[in-house]
Parts: structure tokens; sequence; C-alpha cells
């Protein structure tokens, strides 16, 4: 679907923030935030809505993401900037407040927007759930994921799990700064990814000829930088003890797939038991991509709950 409104929001250090306007300009007001750190926007983000026939979807490719300027910059890129340019856009767009509906990383900004700014949220829809803590960076590079498909991850990052992974990030830094071996270790970081969000049923041969774009490296490299700084501190504290204390009035829902080895059901768990309110959906059999069926269909229960 061809957006209405399309923009760039240029920020006072240097970044120009690509924004999109999908559905009903005088529509409830949707936020959606990517995942990565630093997918960027998709072609299909929308069909994670039921319906845009009453609804103003903006989409906003984050710092260094996407169609967002410079691409891959790492310039000033962290979580309290990202709040910040997302307020900026609301301001610019003339919103009061608005829905945001978030997966993996785009669950830990919208947690962090709803944390700053939370007379501005109406209410969250979230799925895979992801802190940025050590547990679960553990979980997909060290613990979990590595043990269960070992011959894949030697394959693409040429050492064993028992390496902390933070000696990996540091590894895949300087790889990724290289020009001559950016694009082939880009593309093997992102293939680790793109395999385990498959799980319970990957193939790795259908992800094999994959070779990363230009945002796909930026991505990459974004992702790269924020594992390498995790956990991720808010004001001094990891996300889940910041948000012990506050309390949201408005309304969460929370999907995540059983099976997820990108971010594990703990942290969806977690999240639930800090808002109690919230409404919680684990799908058996499910993983973390939204190619797994039942996750879509609860995320898109959750969103005609939460837009009424």
């Amino acid at each position: 679907m061809n957006p209405y409104d399309v923009g760039y929001y240029e920020t006072e250090d240097g970044h120009s923030i690509y924004y999109e306007q999908i559905g009903h300009p005088l529509g409830m007001p949707v936020l959606y935030l990517h995942g990565g750190p630093g997918a960027g926007l998709d072609s299909y983000y929308h069909l994670l809505l039921p319906s845009l026939q009453n609804v103003r979807l903006i989409g906003i490719d984050q710092r260094g993401s996407g169609k967002s300027k410079p691409l891959g910059s790492l310039k000033n890129n962290s979580i309290e900037f990202l709040v910040k340019d997302l307020e900026q856009i609301r301001q610019h767009l003339h919103i009061s407040s608005w829905y945001i509906f978030g997966g993996s990383w785009g669950s830990t900004l919208a947690l962090a927007y709803s944390y700053f700014h939370p007379k501005q949220v109406r209410g969250l829809n979230l799925w895979g759930v992801f802190f940025c803590n050590q547990q679960e960076i553990n979980w997909l590079y060290k613990d979990t994921a590595p043990i269960m498909y070992s011959d894949i991850f030697s394959k693409l990052f040429g050492t064993s799990p028992s390496h902390s992974p933070q000696s990996l990030f540091l590894d895949y830094q300087k790889k990724l700064q290289t020009p001559e071996s950016v694009e082939e270790y880009a593309t093997k970081w992102l293939l680790w990814e793109a395999f385990t969000s498959e799980h319970p049923d990957p193939v790795f041969e259908d992800f094999s000829q994959w070779q990363a774009s230009p945002q796909a490296i930026a991505c990459a490299k974004i992702e790269n930088h924020y594992f390498l700084n995790a956990p991720l501190f808010i004001n001094g504290q990891e996300m889940e003890f910041l948000l012990e204390n506050i309390e949201f009035d408005f309304p969460i829902y929370i999907t995540h797939g059983r099976n997820d080895l990108v971010t594990p059901a703990a942290s969806a768990l977690k999240l639930k038991s800090l808002f109690p309110h919230a409404y919680i959906n684990i799908i058996k059999n499910s993983g973390h991509s939204l190619e797994h069926k039942e996750l879509k269909e609860s995320i898109l229960h959750f969103g005609r709950e939460l837009l009424g």
C-alpha cells in the first residue's frame, strides 16, 4: 500500500529520519516500530494491522536504518536518541498521542518511549519481547540457540558457543568496519538471526544464497553496536528494572512464540509480571518469525482488541 505522505525529519545532530503515513489522515494514529535494531521498514508492515480504514499508520526508519540518512550511522545511535526522534516526529506531525505496535527491538523501543512519554501512549501491541539484556544475548549467541544449532553456528561464526558473545561481537565489529569483509560478515551475522527466527522448522538452505544489501549491512552494523554494549541501560538501569518503578494506565497486549530462539518467552512473561493488567498470548509451536501463522494471527487479534 502506498503512503499518502512521506518526509524526512532533520535532527539537530545531522540525522535525516524517514517517515511515512499510510491509511486515513484523520484516523486513529498508530506508530509502527521496526525491529533489528536497524532493520528498517519492510513493504508489508501495514498487514500487521487488522484494517487501515480508520487508522493513520506512521512508519519510521530509525537512525541509520532503511531510508534514513546517513545509512548505517552510529553517531548518537542510542535508545535515548531514538526515543527523542520519535517524540519530535510526533510533535512535527501534530499528533497528541498514539498507539504503538512493535516487535522484537520494536518492543524495546516502544517500552522505552512509554517510560519517557506515558501520556502520549494510548496502548501497546507488542510481540517477540526483547529487553536487550545479557540473558537474551546469551540465549541467541551462547547458551541456547548455538547449542541447538551448533553446526550452523560454527559454519557462520567459525567458533564454538563456548566463546563469550562480547568477544564474538568485538571480532565482528572489526570485520564490519573493513570494506573488504563487510558484505561477507554482515551476511553471516544476519543469516544467523534469520535462520533462528524460523525455529522450530528452519532450513538453512533456504537462506544460503542470500547476500546482504546496503540496508542489511547497515542493520548488521547497528545490531552489533547495540549488542556489543548490552545490557541496555536507561537512566542507569536495565530495562526490566526500570519498568518496575512505573505504572502504565493504558492497555498492553503481548504475543510471544513459545519456541522463540531469538528472544526467550521468559522476557514476555517478565513483562506481564511487571504489568498484571496486560493481556498475553504465548503461542506454542511458534518462534520469532512473523511467517508463523499463529503468531501473526495473535498480533492481528490483539490489534483489533486494542483499536476497537
